[in-house]
């Protein structure tokens, strides 16, 4: 008698197959996992993307637009431009890192070249505002103060160091 009860079937066919186990692939669990694993490779692959570093270029205002300025509160970019070599500040390069730093930017630097991440490379208005600090005097004056009232000698003598360099 349980020899009847518990007959093996050998030739299953497809839909005898997924009739009695299901979609071992493609049921509904199978679906969400799929689903959830697409998701999780495109928030890798975009915050891989954001986060990885390129090389810090100096911005400047676009001055001369050869197009008219669509939707400007949103899209702040198209007013500005990457400098060329002719037209960097001159002190950009010996004052950015101290900028970075009081802007509490993160940034490495290798072989010479400084990297920021580029989620904050592709904010033009951000990086204008500190290419135009690197040539400012008066900020550096400011911060030099700022440090003086802080009792941060060791900043304020670098500052002081700057600063002469601009008289020069």
């Amino acid at each position: 008698m349980n020899e009847d009860f518990f007959k093996t079937k050998t030739n299953l066919d497809p839909s005898d197959y997924k009739r009695l186990f299901g979609d071992p692939f493609w049921n509904k669990q199978g679906k969400t996992y799929i689903g959830l694993a697409i998701l999780i490779i495109l928030f890798s692959v975009y915050y891989h993307w954001q986060n990885r570093y390129v090389e810090l270029r100096p911005v400047l205002v676009n001055e001369v637009l050869h197009r008219p300025i669509f939707f400007s509160e949103t899209f702040h970019n198209q007013l500005f431009k990457i400098a060329k070599p002719n037209e960097i500040p001159p002190n950009f390069y010996k004052n950015i890192k101290w900028v970075l730093e009081r802007e509490h930017q993160e940034y490495i630097v290798k072989n010479g070249v400084i990297y920021i991440r580029y989620k904050y490379m592709n904010d033009y208005e951000m990086i204008w505002n500190h290419t135009t600090k690197t040539n400012n005097l008066e900020w550096f004056k400011s911060q030099r103060e700022i440090d003086s009232i802080n009792g941060d000698y060791e900043s304020k003598e670098k500052l002081d160091r700057i600063i002469k360099g601009f008289r020069d």
